[in-house]
């Protein structure tokens, strides 16, 4: 099983193709032999997996079934065409008849119906809940195969585009435009796989160099020993926004930074107590002060621009008056204590160890709550323990980061179930996500997503605080084929070489 944080990262590049060029409209000018570019990605010095790394390497190697639109929606990727029967329990998929894998293996029905049956069979333990309801993968005709469920679930085409395609019996082997030729715990060598369907990619080979701080990869940057850098860190960003040599890309990452309540803690089962922590936390401080304002305040867990999305009508916002008035209603007044501060209640925070995303807004999220008398203990942990005690519901708070796109992974965090990714006892939300799965139309999802955005605010499960932005930063040498608030890397196979001649009239 992939771990929570590491598949999140995995999703983000997926996720982040939405909108890119779609099949055939490749750009097909010539490319200078043997064109190398390099990226490099600071990160903690545990190898590669779960963290950047992973996620660059993903976005050049692998593809999904479908890709997901800015807008929740999908299109084309692998599968070409897709439709439901009337009773919405057969989903006919097409496949394109030019997909490649890696090792020279063409994508057949039967191949794709055994990659499918294995994504089934994983269902849980890689967190796609919809495809619990496919009963039977068919094959059906020449170029398409046929999911078979138990009920209807709109979750499975926004799962499709999160579902990588690879080689049955080898997970390492993919379909997308670069193929991985070596790596070790500090270098990963790729090359361009010259039968990619959407055309060969302009770039021959890709490095990616893993340093053990972004701060060394950016100075790795700076003495031009790499094209790229990954992720500029919010420290880094003005500096990087000085360099006359580096393009910048900035877009809005689909994730949101929440602190999510465990409703088992005997003070946070309180409805009003939750709402009061709410309105206790200034969101537009904590984007501008601990995110260096690369982000937006959230208001749910739904991407602001889905197709579905819903503004609460009673949307929470900062009143430290309303939250002191709010417990005392409810009966948690300042008690004095035999150190420290009178407070109302206390609980633990645990967030994820050596990222300062989460470190430096914790602390200001602890600073806030303690102005209306709580006070929020804080317990970093690694990533293996943090995901642990989600999943078992064993922690009071939690402040982390979720995927917020694609209405499977609404499901999938907000309803109640057992031995999922994370366990909060939460309930309130069960009949509602249960109607947006079987919903015939998008009028019934739409209808039950504003029931959902009223739920959240009648009965919170968490202090949803902010979307995130990334940049990236890329040399002048290279372009790289931007298009508006999308992930750069998605569109790897676009890159190419600037040409001398092309520099100097730039200039």
């Amino acid at each position: 099983m992939l771990p929570l944080h590491g598949r999140l990262l995995v999703i983000a590049l997926f996720v982040a193709a939405a909108g890119v060029c779609e099949p055939g409209c490749a750009r097909r000018a010539e490319h200078p032999p043997d064109v190398l570019m390099r990226i490099g990605v600071g990160v903690p010095q545990k190898g590669v997996r779960g963290s950047g790394v992973t996620s660059v390497i993903n976005a050049l190697r692998f593809e999904t079934w479908l890709t997901g639109r800015p807008d929740g929606s999908q299109s084309e990727r692998v599968i070409k065409t897709w439709s439901w029967d009337q009773s919405r329990t057969r989903l006919k998929l097409t496949l394109r008849q030019d997909v490649y894998f890696h090792d020279g293996t063409k994508l057949t029905p039967e191949i794709a119906a055994q990659c499918l049956r294995a994504s089934v069979a994983n269902a849980l333990d890689e967190a796609l809940l919809s495809f619990t309801s496919i009963k039977e993968v068919a094959v059906t005709g020449e170029d398409s195969v046929e999911l078979r469920l138990r009920e209807p679930n709109n979750f499975v085409e926004p799962d499709l585009a999160l579902t990588a395609v690879t080689l049955p019996g080898n997970a390492d082997v993919g379909t997308g435009p670069f193929r991985v030729v070596k790596r070790d715990k500090t270098l990963v060598q790729l090359e361009a796989y010259p039968r990619y369907y959407r055309g060969r990619p302009a770039i021959d080979r890709m490095e990616v160099v893993v340093y053990p701080t972004q701060r060394i990869a950016w100075t790795a940057l700076m003495r031009g020993e790499v094209d790229m850098l990954h992720e500029v860190s919010r420290d880094a960003a003005e500096f990087v926004e000085a360099e006359t040599t580096l393009s910048r890309y900035s877009f809005r990452r689909p994730y949101y930074i929440a602190l999510v309540f465990n409703m088992r803690h005997a003070s946070l089962r309180n409805a009003e107590v939750r709402k009061a922590l709410n309105e206790a936390l200034d969101k537009s401080t904590l984007v501008s002060d601990g995110m260096n304002g690369r982000g937006r305040p959230a208001d749910g867990p739904i991407w602001p621009e889905h197709w579905a999305h819903f503004t609460p009508s009673q949307s929470f916002t900062f009143n430290p008056a309303s939250a002191r008035a709010r417990m005392d209603r409810a009966g948690f007044t300042a008690q004095k204590r035999s150190t420290g501060m009178p407070a109302r209640m206390s609980f633990t925070c645990l967030l994820f160890a050596d990222d300062a995303r989460f470190e430096r807004l914790a602390l200001l999220v602890q600073k806030q709550l303690a102005d209306v008398g709580v006070d929020m203990k804080l317990l970093p942990l690694k990533q293996a323990e943090l995901e642990n005690r989600l999943k078992g519901g064993n922690f009071d708070v939690v402040l982390f980061e979720f995927f917020g796109r694609s209405l499977s992974w609404a499901n999938e965090f907000w309803r109640s179930h057992d031995g999922m990714l994370m366990n909060s006892g939460y309930t309130a939300a069960d009949a509602v996500l249960d109607k947006m799965r079987s919903g015939r139309s998008e009028d019934d999802v739409r209808r039950t997503m504003a029931e959902f955005g009223r739920i959240l605010s009648e009965d919170p499960p968490a202090a949803f605080i902010a979307w995130q932005e990334t940049t990236r930063a890329v040399s002048k040498n290279f372009d790289v084929s931007e298009e508006k608030d999308r992930d750069i890397l998605t569109n790897a196979w676009q890159w190419r070489l600037v040409s001398d001649r092309s520099r100097q009239a730039a200039r």
